[in-house]
Formats: structure tokens, sequence, C-alpha cells
């Protein structure tokens, strides 16, 4: 079967004449035979418009329906949609999640020129690492603590904890002691407070050591013994040089209140104003003008043995910082 079309068609289809590289350019641009700008003309570009004005006006509308109703359902949830324990053991994505995301973390506080700096570097030459940044860094921090409403059971502190509560605690920033005021330790004497924080971690329930279970060998015999003589349990933390050297020149660690995480500080389910525990470093000692980097550790029994080194981070003072403040 033959189509014919009408003149006009077959007008169209006619190769324009070869006017030379600039010429063909500028009747590209702008056509005054066809009257056509960009080789369209004003109905070619209106039928342009009008599809891709549908065409994003449908999918906008797609998109802005898909918000709604993801919107909607997540302000509906009272936790996280993938929850690991609820897979099957042997699951691909169960044994991925809990060799990766099985153990929670910690993080410490003061941070350095910015929030991801691993190093606390005291000295007076930028304003970044003068003493004074570091007492505004740690009180901005624990303005959330001093400011939190909360409608926690502020009256399970001292040894009230009952195993099988699903209510935190409110942490009380003071029992950081001496940590848990202006100046945390960063003028005469010079011992710098570093506050390790336990991140949030949805419906994880510390399974601990206490003083009546055989206590991992690695442990430091300075911890075995706090957790042999306590009769409170806690998610144990120690803090060390990271190798001889390091260990050297760390000097005495003071733990405030305790080298522990009061498990009466968890669960966190989702509760508005929850507030993560702290254990407050303080160094009593550090060799000065000598770079020191700790690692610390989390101890308790649903902690990954592998992953049981949480948290690094470096710490130097600088001796003029020292002699500023005895002058």
């Amino acid at each position: 079967m033959v189509i014919l079309h009408d003149e006009e068609y077959y007008k169209a289809r006619v190769p324009q004449p070869d006017l030379g590289p600039l010429r063909n350019i500028l009747r590209f641009i702008w056509d005054k035979d066809r009257k056509a700008f960009l080789d369209r003309t004003a109905k070619e570009w209106g039928q342009l418009g009008i599809f891709y004005l549908c065409f994003f006006a449908i999918l906008g509308t797609i998109f802005a329906v898909q918000m709604k109703i993801s919107i909607d359902y997540v302000s509906k949830l009272n936790k996280p949609f993938f929850l690991y324990p609820g897979l099957s053991s042997k699951s691909f994505i169960t044994r991925f999640a809990r060799s990766n995301f099985g153990s929670p973390g910690i993080a410490f506080k003061p941070n350095s020129m910015s929030t991801t700096s691993p190093i606390i570097s005291v000295n007076n030459l930028t304003s970044n690492t003068k003493p004074e940044r570091y007492i505004q860094a740690l009180a901005d921090f624990l303005q959330e603590y001093h400011q939190s409403i909360s409608d926690y059971d502020l009256n399970c502190h001292n040894g009230h904890y009952k195993s099988g509560r699903n209510k935190p605690c409110y942490f009380d920033i003071k029992s950081l002691g001496k940590c848990s005021k202006p100046p945390y330790g960063y003028t005469d004497p010079l011992q710098p407070c570093v506050f390790i924080k336990f991140n949030k971690r949805f419906d994880w329930k510390p399974e601990y050591y206490n003083y009546s279970t055989n206590l991992p060998q690695d442990m430091p015999d300075g911890l075995k013994k706090a957790v042999h003589e306590s009769r409170e349990y806690y998610i144990w933390l120690s803090c060390d040089g990271a190798n001889n050297v390091d260990k050297e020149h760390i000097g005495e660690i003071d733990y405030i209140p305790v080298p522990g995480f009061s498990v009466e500080y968890f669960p966190f389910t989702g509760q508005l104003h929850y507030l993560s525990p702290i254990v407050a470093l303080q160094f009593k000692n550090l060799t000065p003008n000598r770079l020191v980097t700790v690692e610390c550790y989390l101890w308790a029994y649903n902690i990954e043995q592998r992953s049981r080194y949480s948290l690094d981070f470096q710490i130097i003072i600088d001796e003029t910082v020292k002699q500023k403040f005895q002058e």
C-alpha cells in the first residue's frame, strides 16, 4: 500500500542549501523564511513546551504522592523500620548487620578544629586550640543536658535499678563532678576533661559483666578489680595509650563518676529529650608536648569481641600553656 503525502510534506523534506559555516549557524539561530528560532517555529516550540509541562506535572504529582505516603507512614512508626534481630539468624543480611552494626559505639568531646577531628591540641597558637575554645565547646555540648526536660524516672539512681525495666533514667551531669562545670580542667592545674558519650542505639539492652562473672582475659587488671568490687551494673569502659610509648606518657586517668555507663540509662526507644550517658576522663598528668593516642574499649557480653575497639583520639598539651597558668 502506497501512502502519498501532500506537496507541503515533500517541500519540507528538501534539504536546505549550504550557505557556509557562519551563515548556516546564523540561519539555525533565526531562519527568516520559516520564522524559526533554533530550527523550531513558534508552533513547534509551543508543542514542545506543552509536552514538558505535562510530563513534569505528572512526575511531580507522583513524587508528591509518594512523599506524602512515606511521611505519613514513617510518622506512625515508633521504632526504626529495619531491626536486624527480627530476621532469620541464617539470613545474609542478619549476619552482615550483626558483624557491622551489632555493637554500639561511643564518641568523644570536645573536638578540635572541626566536629570530625580526632585531635585535642591545647596550645596558644590559634584561636581553635586555646583552652578557652575547649571550655566553650564543652559548655555548648552540655547545654542540652542543662535545658532538656525529661519525663524519665529521676528516682532510679543510686542502685535502684531493677532488672527488666524498660524505662531509662535521666542522666544528671552533676555526676561528672569537677568535669561538669567550667573550666573543665583546662586551666591551672591543666588536667583536661574529655567526655566519652555513649551513642544512641535503638532498643539495645546491655548484657553486663558483674562481680560474679568470669571476665575476659584481655580486660585490663585495673578494670577487673573495679568490676569485682562494684555491686552496680555497668557497660564497662577502659581507656589507655595505643602503644607502649603512649602508655608511658598518658599518665593517670580519672574516670568520673566510674569507668562505665550505668545500665539504668538503657534502653533508648526513641524517647523525646533522651540524654546519652557520659563518662568524663580527666587526664591528671599528661606529658607536655607529646602527642598521645588514646584508645577506649567497651566491655559487655553483647558487644562483639572483634568490635570491642570502639574509639581512638589524640591529645597533646603545650608546655607554654602550663607555664602561662603558673605565671
